[in-house]
């Protein structure tokens, strides 16, 4: 993983610097509105994970090919997830592919997906089904932008953290020391857990970078969390999925998990989010179509204690079982 990462509270400067160099800047319409300082002449595209598509994608290769771009020229993306991961594929398969700069504006795109070159448009109902691994040339991180995020953002955000944050034991410790100051959007605290995800990200992916092994850890959550996202239609925000993702899937494999962890970890996530509500035959066939399976088994990165995370792969039949308990336990509690 070769990214030039570059992060910190206000790097205002640097992002100047970095969009001069590139040929197009891509944003979406709330950033543009946001930022104007840093858009002037950019491509616009519509906000939303609805809009993570292939109309937008072959729309933004269009402008690409209209403004001339060629193979040694660089395009950016200025804003959250769905920016990064749209111009990302684009630069991917423009002319066999082009350098790109990534400028996350959310919390979420700070703490995830701007880091490690996972790119990517939802297809056919189903979350990231078309995608590259495309990395970056250059990241660049700056929490001023956290200053113009919605209450939900900030809640997006805090799923992909918390789930981060189980990765190893620093990691966990950190978040429950925490947790009352991100609770209250204590900005510090929230400034130094995006240091420790990025830190824990960048690790994990330089030493697996096309997700061979260890960097399906950062799946926790994620496999019931985006069968969920697109069972629902996409009307909570990504990280609140993950985070009803961990609680389900800890529940469904409670007797795997630590007893202690097990109840903590549903403490934390209930500080946020809410027990899932849909059945599991919406839930399982999407679950099916997630690319860490294998054959006909479902398979969940399943914390069992913190830093300790398990590969765990469910029978179809199993796996309807243990959903509809888990939801029926998580609702009793």
């Amino acid at each position: 993983m070769t990214t030039n990462l570059l992060y910190g509270k206000d790097l205002r400067s640097d992002i100047k610097s970095a969009l001069s160099l590139c040929a197009m800047v891509v944003t979406d319409e709330n950033v543009a509105r946001l930022y104007p300082e840093f858009t002037k002449n950019a491509y616009v595209i519509p906000a939303g994970e609805k809009n993570k598509n292939e109309v937008t994608l072959f729309a933004l290769l269009a402008e690409m090919d209209k403004r001339g771009l060629k193979r040694d020229d660089k395009i950016a993306a200025l804003g959250g997830g769905v920016v990064g991961d749209m111009v990302g594929l684009a630069a991917s398969l423009y002319m066999r592919g082009i350098a790109w700069v990534n400028i996350p504006t959310t919390l979420l795109a700070m703490v995830d997906s701007s880091i490690g070159g996972k790119t990517a448009i939802d297809f056919d109902g189903i979350k990231n089904l078309i995608g590259a691994f495309h990395a970056a040339e250059r990241v660049i991180i700056s929490y001023h932008f956290l200053e113009t995020l919605y209450e939900e953002d900030w809640l997006c955000g805090y799923g992909e953290m918390i789930k981060t944050c189980l990765l190893t034991e620093k990691s966990y410790a950190l978040l429950i020391e925490n947790l009352e100051s991100i609770v209250e959007y204590d900005r510090d605290a929230v400034y130094a857990l995006i240091e420790e995800c990025i830190k824990i990200k960048q690790a994990v992916v330089c030493a697996d970078p096309k997700e061979k092994g260890l960097r399906k850890i950062l799946n926790v959550g994620h496999t019931v969390g985006h069968a969920l996202e697109a069972a629902d239609g996409y009307k909570s925000t990504h990280g609140e999925y993950v985070l009803k993702g961990i609680m389900t899937e800890c529940t469904m494999c409670k007797d795997i998990v630590d007893e202690e962890f097990y109840n903590q970890i549903i403490s934390v996530c209930k500080r946020f989010v809410t027990p899932p509500r849909s059945s599991v035959s919406s839930v399982k066939g999407r679950a099916l179509h997630d690319k860490k399976n294998y054959g006909d088994m479902i398979t969940v990165m399943l914390p069992i204690a913190a830093g300790n995370i398990l590969h765990v792969r469910i029978a179809q039949h199993d796996f309807t079982e243990r959903y509809d308990s888990a939801i029926k336990e998580l609702k009793k509690a």
